[in-house]
């Protein structure tokens, strides 16, 4: 299981480095954009163009790493009042219901996706299609389900990482 983590927590890592590499790209961009925009009145239109696309991208690839590090909202209530197994119960159950709503996102984004593509939808002023960066999006969330899924699997078997104490998620 320990290797299976390490090789988990390399590639949920390597997505988030290329979401923040995006992410600060579309930055400079923007501020370029901006710069421009104000002194010489020449924006920079693929900003515009695909910057919400961009950004939906960034944002997917940080959902991996979250997941993986728990770095979701938990209650904390049941420590005080359940032993240690009804605990974990109860975390199992999160981490069950965090697969599902990944699962129904990433769903979701695939529908998007195809009747994006079945639409044709182009961006406004370059006429490049939408579909691929959703499908990217899409791409990302499935990843991250399987990351969740194997969250779930370290729930499920009382296994979690050593850095992480147990009263942690």
């Amino acid at each position: 299981m320990k290797a299976a983590r390490t090789i988990v927590a390399a590639a949920a890592s390597g997505l988030a480095v290329a979401g923040l590499g995006l992410l600060l790209v579309l930055a400079a961009f923007t501020l370029l954009d901006g710069l421009l925009r104000a002194t010489l009145n020449m924006p920079i239109d693929l900003v515009r163009e695909i910057g919400d696309m961009i950004a939906a991208i960034a944002g997917a690839c940080c959902l991996p790493i979250a997941l993986l590090q728990r770095n979701n909202i938990v209650l904390r209530l049941f420590e005080r009042i359940l032993p240690p197994s009804g605990v974990r119960v109860i975390d199992t159950l999160a981490a069950l219901l965090v697969e599902i709503v990944m699962i129904a996102m990433a769903w979701q984004f695939l529908l998007f996706s195809l009747k994006t593509m079945r639409a044709g939808d182009v961006t406004w002023l370059l006429n490049w299609p939408k579909a691929p960066f959703w499908f990217a999006v899409d791409a990302i969330l499935w990843a991250a389900v399987a990351v969740q899924a194997f969250v779930l699997a370290e729930e499920m078997t009382g296994r979690r990482p050593a850095s992480e104490p147990e009263g942690v998620a």
